[in-house]
């Protein structure tokens, strides 16, 4: 009997610390949740600085500045800075996010197509499943440009010249690699030309670029040029959209007129792939407020630019998406030295 007892003694000693030990785990699994909830209500506690791997003027510099204008109003007083460091088609500056971010939320990379794309062009070192998505903002369709006093005054005389003159018409772009890279290359192939393509650092030297005389025809997403077209400077041949752009009725599609190839981008935001989900959720939430501003709806609107909010995991699909797809036309037509 005495046996017997001291065994249930034992058994229920065991069975208390076990119990006692579940317990302080789940106390401590708790607490952290806890702090990481009460770090998230309260960040932003200090401005956070949007990354943008390419320059001034260009497509994601021009949303993301004027998304930053609202920043504050919805993240309790903190600003969004914007950082540019342009080059290599976004690579320079990612790899410097990459060695400056923590992952605490206070530093966001700006996401287009043409960095998955790089990706796939040249060996660099992150893929996009190194970042965690945050939100999808927007998105927007190429467009071709030339000079206004240009001798292409419809896509058809650009066209007839090239194949005419095979590799003497300058193309610029965004950056070898990049977007606009891609959209030249689609583009041509379709139209059966050869050309010669000048990379610049963003979208906006290469609109600069043409008005200065340093190319013949540019590939551009708005708001690239636009200001230009609209002070008579520049003028758009197509538009790389399935149909005619509201803002843009009088301009035609490459589609109608004959080349089948339809191209967009989308923007958004990836954080450091060790975010935690709750202060990605935050940052979601302001830059969806944000995007619901008015004002940014009618300024997007005027700048041609499509608002295709996408949640963290929708943006991370289309992300994943985009990756398989630009690795298939990258090695398909031989694009770069990657896969070589």
């Amino acid at each position: 009997m005495v046996e017997n007892a001291l065994k249930e003694v034992k058994i229920m000693k065991k069975r208390f610390f076990i119990a006692l030990s579940l317990y302080a785990f789940c106390v401590l699994i708790l607490s952290a949740e806890g702090k990481k909830e009460t770090v998230a209500s309260k960040f932003p506690e200090r401005p956070v600085t949007a990354h943008v791997p390419w320059g001034v003027g260009g497509g994601s510099d021009i949303v993301f500045r004027t998304v930053g204008e609202f920043f504050a109003k919805h993240s309790g007083g903190q600003p969004q800075l914007v950082k540019n460091v342009p080059g290599a088609a976004g690579a320079v500056g990612i790899v410097e996010y990459m060695k400056i971010a923590k992952p605490d939320g206070y530093d966001v990379l700006t996401w287009a197509g043409a960095q998955t794309i790089k990706t796939h062009v040249s060996v660099v070192p992150y893929s996009v499943k190194d970042f965690k998505p945050v939100i999808r903002l927007i998105s927007n369709y190429s467009y071709i440009l030339v000079q206004n006093s240009s001798p292409f005054k419809t896509l058809k005389d650009f066209i007839d010249y090239a194949k005419a003159n095979p590799g003497k018409v300058t193309m610029g772009h965004a950056g070898t690699g990049g977007g606009g890279h891609l959209a030249c290359i689609l583009f041509t192939n379709a139209a059966g030309i050869q050309v010669s393509y000048v990379p610049f650092e963003g979208g906006g030297p290469a609109a600069a670029g043409l008005l200065a005389g340093q190319t013949m025809v540019s590939m551009n997403i708005p708001p690239e040029g636009l200001s230009n077209i609209e002070a008579g400077q520049l003028r758009a041949l197509a538009t790389l959209s399935p149909k005619r752009l509201p803002q843009l009725p009088n301009l035609p599609t490459a589609r109608e007129q004959g080349i089948d190839v339809v191209y967009f981008q989308s923007r958004g935001i990836v954080v450091h792939k060790d975010t935690p989900d709750a202060i990605v959720q935050r940052l979601h939430d302001i830059y969806k407020k944000c995007l619901e501003e008015e004002v940014v709806k009618k300024k997007f609107y005027e700048m041609v630019i499509d608002i295709t909010y996408g949640s963290p995991a929708e943006y991370g699909k289309e992300l994943l998406e985009e990756d398989k797809l630009f690795e298939k036309i990258i090695k398909e037509n031989k694009i770069g030295d990657k896969y070589k």
